[in-house]
């Protein structure tokens, strides 16, 4: 008796259709984690920024004498910044209460709004001594 065996070199079609099939579906799930993570970037981008302008007018509130008008009396509610903001896009406001929360010192509230996505609002809180 006289045995015949058979090696099979390569694959079958449809080992290869499978095995693309596969291929496939994993990259199009890498391309929709691509899309999420530069959206995500574009949004901490612009976070980023509202974070850094309140930060610049706190530091411009903080920066101004004791004595100025800004601390005579509450600016209450709050009030759109007065001067050019720095990038477009963003409105800050800012509130100031007299005598909070002791005599002598004024709580300076900042918030910055992103009027571009989504209406993102970032604070700021601080205290300065007044007259």
């Amino acid at each position: 008796m006289k045995i015949i065996l058979i090696e099979d070199k390569g694959f079958t079609l449809i080992e290869v259709l499978v095995a693309i099939t596969i291929f496939a579906i994993g990259l199009l799930a890498l391309a929709g984690m691509q899309v999420t993570a530069i959206k995500g970037g574009a949004t901490a981008q612009r976070v980023t920024a509202a974070v850094a302008l309140a930060d610049g007018i706190v530091e411009n509130i903080q920066a101004r004498d004791a004595g100025d008008a800004m601390f005579d009396s509450a600016v209450s509610p709050a009030v759109e910044w007065p001067e050019a903001l720095a990038i477009a896009g963003y409105t800050a406001m800012y509130s100031v209460a007299v005598d909070t929360p002791v005599t002598g010192l004024a709580q300076i509230s900042v918030s910055v709004s992103d009027n571009a996505y989504g209406g993102r609002t970032v604070s700021r809180t601080t205290i300065k001594r007044a007259r």
